[in-house]
């Protein structure tokens, strides 16, 4: 069967169309549907889509998050018991603690993220022992379990590489003893751990039940040993670029840098925690920043575990202190003749 060929609708003056030469818009279309090369019926078409315009409604919402969401918060390395060398008083911002606790309660947080060093350690460096507040295992344990704020909410947390210098030198996981004293403070391991995003996974794990192969969305947290790298997002890079797929978290929380940062490297949304430690005697030889502050941080996830949407918050955050003339500074500057 022989479909009939439409030929392009020629303009003249003796069809229906036919205008005014001298009508400067019927030139106009003329050129136009001359250059166009447009059929009958194409042309048919249009003049009716111009007679009866038929309305076009856009979609107005591009995306829609999953309606399943959960909130929480990321706290970095606190060093309980450090101290400043030249004032004494603690390095760990408390006031900015237990701000960032009170935001995350009232923001409808559900539970905490906490990257390690809780404690300072012991023996680190020769010199590190006029910077503690309190020596010796039993009574940083004592200290930190007292003084690490508590907002209601529980709190996930692991072991850095300044807490595990007590493991390293009598075999004591200093971590684990804490956790012992809280009710609110859950240990997951020394250097790293994991932990399902979902609440309800995680009530699962706390009572001792098994998890589904499909569904949680597993998170990790991780105290690195590694130094400062130039570029802050270096080390967290190299380390999710490493990684074996299968040993690939949903999301990383990284400590140890005392750095807040965001990357997303396949697939993996991987947040640098910051620190409650302000800038300590060492950093401040070494040429190296202090990122005081916490993540707020609310997540939507699908059925399967997948996250759908990530918003992500600063709270208190602040990079070796206020832009501020420091006070300190007056005490070793003379002005005169």
């Amino acid at each position: 069967m022989r479909v009939k060929e439409e030929t392009p609708c020629e303009y003249s003056d003796n069809q229906s169309l036919a205008v005014k030469n001298d009508d400067k818009d019927a030139k106009r279309l003329k050129s136009v549907v001359s250059a166009a090369s447009l059929s009958h019926s194409q042309l048919e078409h249009i003049i009716q889509r111009i007679n009866d315009p038929q309305p076009t409604t856009l979609p107005t919402e591009i995306h829609r998050f999953s309606k399943n969401a959960v909130r929480f918060l990321i706290v970095g390395d606190l060093h309980l018991n450090a101290k400043e060398s030249i004032t004494k008083k603690p390095l760990c911002d408390f006031r900015k603690f237990k701000k960032v606790l009170h935001i995350a309660k009232e923001e409808g947080a559900e539970y905490i993220l906490q990257t390690g060093d809780v404690s300072d350690g012991e023996n680190m460096r020769s010199e590190q022992k006029y910077s503690l507040v309190v020596q010796g295992e039993d009574n940083v344990i004592e200290y930190c379990s007292n003084v690490w704020p508590d907002c209601g909410l529980r709190t996930f947390f692991i072991g850095g590489n300044h807490d595990q210098t007590y493991m390293k030198s009598i075999g004591s996981d200093i971590c684990a003893k804490i956790a012992a004293k809280r009710k609110d403070l859950i240990y997951l391991g020394m250097n790293e751990g994991n932990l399902p995003l979902q609440p309800e996974y995680i009530k699962k794990i706390l009572e001792g039940k098994g998890l589904p192969s499909v569904g949680p969305t597993w998170m990790r947290i991780r105290h690195p040993a590694k130094g400062t790298a130039k570029s802050q997002s270096y080390q967290p890079q190299a380390h999710i670029e490493a990684l074996h797929s299968e040993f690939k978290p949903r999301i990383l929380v990284i400590g140890h840098y005392h750095k807040m940062d965001y990357l997303f490297e396949r697939n993996v949304h991987c947040f640098q925690a910051g620190a409650m430690e302000k800038q300590s005697d060492w950093m401040r030889t070494h040429d190296l920043q202090a990122h005081l502050g916490a993540w707020l941080v609310t997540c939507y996830y699908k059925e399967d575990g997948t996250i759908d949407g990530v918003r992500k918050r600063k709270l208190e955050y602040e990079v070796n202190g206020n832009e501020k003339w420091g006070k300190l500074m007056e005490m070793g500057v003379y002005e005169g003749k």
